[in-house]
């Protein structure tokens, strides 16, 4: 599921912050689903409301992402 989403952006539920998962929404299909979600570089925090870049998939429903500048 969750390299279905890779290149996708998504929108920041919960801060990402080092060390820790944070929650992302994406759009997929007909709607919108929560993917936990983890900065693709480990020191960066990326706060709530923030619009991301999916890059990797972690599996299950995990995500690595990239804030968008």
């Amino acid at each position: 599921m969750a390299a279905d989403v890779i290149g996708k952006f998504a929108r920041v539920t919960a801060a990402i912050t080092p060390g820790h998962l944070g929650e992302v929404l994406i759009e997929v299909r007909a709607g919108s689903e929560r993917f936990l979600a983890r900065a693709a570089d480990s020191e960066s925090t990326i706060p709530k409301h923030a619009q991301v870049l999916v890059v990797g998939s972690l599996g299950g429903r995990t995500v690595e992402v990239v804030p968008v500048k």
